[in-house]
């Protein structure tokens, strides 16, 4: 019934403007004809809502290609100083960049999917198809499991509710019941690992930002998988990642 409701309370021609600015992001910048073949509105309406985010400054055309403007880097930049989480965290995502030479993301959550809040990257990072601003499912990240390690069950469930469980690769969680036995195992040893769940050949290590019981972010270091088999290696990463949660946790509670 709230579900329904809720539905009810939504404005289509709102749901219509940001679909088109989705799209837009998506294909990259695209012209009139190329939206008007992926969009279900006439041509004048598309071209109407074209006109009026040109005009309050949310799209800017270059040779015939509409493309998104510097207004949404503001408002991104606005959303992004929101979260407490990132000022505590810039100076130990730098250290473990420098110590392990590898890209290291934070990571909040957000209307139940991980996104990629700021990162840093070592000599050795590895280039991936993550960006700022991404939004993921949680099951496939070695962050997005371990934020959800440390957070109530019926909101586990609720993300799975809202999300599902897609496979991003064969390796990826598929079921709740492997969800939740995953889940256990991060709770007990205080780190999660991702191993080829988002994509071949990439592996990530990850740790959670608890606070007052509350997961607040997750600390993930990325590597070629070749490397974090190497058990030495994989030690050395969650002794330093997890070393480096505990001292935000710490900044958070107490300063």
């Amino acid at each position: 019934m709230e579900n329904t409701e809720k539905q009810s309370r939504r404005i289509k021609t709102a749901e219509r403007v940001f679909g088109l600015v989705e799209l837009i992001q998506d294909l990259d910048g695209a012209t009139f004809t190329e939206l008007s073949d992926h969009v279900e509105v006439s041509d004048s309406t598309l071209y109407n809502y074209l006109e009026t985010l040109s005009h309050i400054g949310y799209l800017s055309q270059d040779e015939g290609e509409y493309e998104l403007s510097l207004q949404f880097l503001d408002r991104g930049v606005h959303a992004q100083n929101r979260f407490p989480v990132l000022s505590k965290s810039r100076p130990n995502l730098k250290q473990l960049a420098d110590e392990t030479d590898s890209a290291v993301w934070l990571l909040v959550e957000e209307h139940g999917k991980a996104v990629y809040l700021a990162q840093e990257l070592g000599e050795r990072s590895i280039e991936t198809h993550e960006r700022l601003g991404k939004h993921e499912y949680m099951h496939c990240l070695a962050s997005g499991k371990a934020m959800l390690a440390f957070s109530p069950e019926e909101h586990v469930q609720w993300v799975v509710d809202e999300h599902g469980l897609p496979q991003k690769t064969s390796e990826s969680i598929s079921t709740i019941e492997e969800l939740e036995t995953e889940l256990e195992t991060i709770r007990e040893q205080g780190y999660a690992i991702n191993e080829h769940e988002t994509a071949h050949g990439v592996s990530a290590i990850a740790a959670p930002i608890v606070v007052d019981g509350e997961a607040r972010g997750a600390i993930a270091i990325a590597e070629p998988t070749a490397r974090i088999e190497q058990n030495s290696y994989r030690q050395e990463l969650i002794d330093l990642v997890t070393t480096a949660t505990n001292e935000i946790e710490l900044k958070l509670a107490y300063e």
